[in-house]
């Protein structure tokens, strides 16, 4: 190993996904995956597609939308992308595309299984990274989930608010002879033939 692959994987070990893992674990990871390079726009993942990979992103940014083109977040360097389809077999939940040009390390999960399944310290610690980057998603997700429900149960306080304001000042209803109607401002008897 070169000096610059050694301080790749010096690099590599602080993201979370490779925490606490032995250089020479994650340079067995790193020789069954394969490194991608993405350029402004280019599609990586679909809502709906098979979850056959999951990546790590080393350099640049990825944008996270939902089926109708809503931002729904962005993955930037040292960040994993793809890793939940991998491990439950569940489709892709979100569109990934480069934001910016891009570079990840692809890990496919045929291989990422095999080598998992060849070393147990490196499975076990792999999985706890897992549990712990999916708990912190989790995390997140709650958190905005509750400032949207304040977000909402503000906007419904301010309805009823103006709603009530309307209710307690009903504007009166104009009696009949309020009522103008065409034929007052021009009196029939004003009409001689």
């Amino acid at each position: 190993m070169n000096q610059q692959q050694h301080k790749l994987l010096l690099v590599l070990r602080k993201i979370s996904i490779f925490k606490g893992l032995e250089l020479e674990h994650i340079q067995r990871l790193l020789r069954v995956g394969t490194s991608e390079i993405y350029g402004v726009g280019d599609s990586i993942y679909l809502t709906g597609e098979p979850s056959l990979e999951m990546m790590v992103l080393l350099q640049g940014r990825l944008v996270v939308t939902n089926q109708g083109g809503d931002v729904l977040g962005e993955i930037l360097p040292g960040t994993s992308t793809g890793e939940m389809g991998v491990f439950t077999g569940q489709p892709r939940s979100a569109n990934i595309s480069a934001a910016e040009r891009s570079v990840a390390v692809v890990l496919k999960k045929a291989a990422l299984d095999s080598v998992l399944a060849s070393n147990l310290t490196m499975h076990v610690r792999f999985m706890q990274n897992m549990v712990t980057l999916l708990s912190d998603r989790l995390n997140a997700a709650n958190k905005q989930n509750d400032k949207l429900l304040r977000q909402i149960e503000d906007l419904q306080e301010e309805l009823e608010d103006a709603k009530g304001q309307v209710d307690e000042s009903p504007s009166k209803p104009a009696a009949r002879g309020d009522l103008a109607d065409e034929h007052d401002e021009f009196p029939e008897e004003d009409y001689d033939d």
